[in-house]
């Protein structure tokens, strides 16, 4: 083989690890995590300010926080993630049965 034939090869061989593809899904991923957040504070603040329980849009946060410490402490096996991952299953089941609760009562 010559030379360009093994870049070519390369080339087929990386398609599902181009960078240019992973760069775009990162930076995608950032500015759907950051509108996510802002969305949640936003319908805290609102349901906090007209009285309305904030359970609800809380267990979407935690839930998301938690399940994204799980995936991190599974990928890399950092003891804070692991604390994070723990104290926010905690939260969250808390933060859930609260929800339920309120829902049928």
């Amino acid at each position: 083989m010559d030379r360009d034939e093994i870049l070519e090869k390369g080339r087929k061989d990386n398609r599902l690890h181009d960078e240019g593809a992973l760069d775009a899904h990162q930076k995608g991923r950032r500015v759907g995590v950051a509108g996510f957040m802002v969305l949640i504070a936003v319908v805290i603040i609102y349901n906090a300010a007209i009285g309305i329980s904030i359970s609800l849009p809380l267990v979407f946060l935690l839930g998301y926080l938690t399940c994204q410490a799980w995936g991190q402490y599974v990928a890399r096996r950092e003891t804070v993630v692991l604390v994070t991952g723990v104290v926010g299953s905690v939260g969250l089941v808390i933060a859930l049965a609260g929800y339920v609760l309120s829902t049928l009562l």
